[in-house]
């Protein structure tokens, strides 16, 4: 049986090397045979509608303590208008309101 495995395996990477990655995780599982290029362009996600934003606390500024900022992404499709969340203050050690910073 292991044999047929190593002739498919073979067979397949002769022919079409590109794709033979995915013959390799189906039939055989060790490391040996797993492909060491990473995840295959046509099967990686987009990201291209996420946008790198900041969030800043709203409250340490009045009270004259340095502003906690946190970075994270959002979709804008999903949500267009600024985000507002309640994120933890390392400074005033209590969540307070966040609010996106452009």
């Amino acid at each position: 049986m292991n044999v047929l495995y190593i002739f498919i395996f073979l067979f397949f990477s002769y022919i079409e090397p590109s794709h033979s990655w995915i013959l390799r995780k189906c039939y055989f599982t060790s490391n040996y045979f797993l492909p060491s290029r990473g995840v295959h362009p046509l099967l990686a996600k987009r990201k291209a509608g996420r946008v790198l934003i900041t969030l800043e606390c709203s409250v340490s500024r009045k009270l004259g303590f340095p502003p906690s900022r946190y970075y994270t992404t959002k979709n804008k499709v999903n949500t267009p208008n600024r985000l507002e969340l309640m994120k933890y203050n390392k400074y005033l050690k209590k969540h307070t309101l966040h609010k996106e910073i452009r």
